[in-house]
């Protein structure tokens, strides 16, 4: 069982007003200088004490979702060849967001297995918002 104290959840896509944006995540510029949507994979994200990112849960219907390869518990440990394990937050999530219908490669570890997946960006509610996981 992994400790709740000092939790953060971050979800990947389509921004929200009033939430706390973190830094390294910034739009990309589309056509004629407008900003482009940022997408993401879909997860929401605990850290436990040591620092590693949990899948805490996924987004209903979002990239990961769909994929059906990701669980809860699954520990972050690679991000398109760059390990990720104990990075902080504001570097795996610039790394996890991009263009819609791009493609990423990820590996978790669940228990001692790697497990490897390639999702595409998509728009999924809530991009980008942190907040403490709440007390147990």
């Amino acid at each position: 069982h992994f400790p709740k104290k000092m939790s953060f959840f971050t979800s990947c896509c389509d921004c929200r007003e009033g939430s706390e944006r973190l830094p390294g995540a910034r739009g990309a510029m589309g056509l004629a200088g407008q900003p482009e949507s940022l997408c993401g994979i879909g997860i929401n994200f605990r850290a436990d004490r040591t620092g590693a990112l949990l899948v805490s849960s996924l987004i209903d219907g979002g990239p990961a979702d769909k994929c059906g390869d990701v669980r809860e518990g699954d520990v972050l440990y690679e991000v398109d060849s760059k390990i990720v394990l104990r990075s902080p937050l504001s570097n795996v999530s610039a790394s996890l967001l991009g263009p819609n219908g791009s493609g990423v490669n990820v590996v978790f570890i669940r228990k001692e297995e790697q497990i490897r997946v390639k999702l595409v960006r998509a728009p999924v509610a809530n991009l980008m918002s942190v907040q403490k996981a709440a007390p147990s």
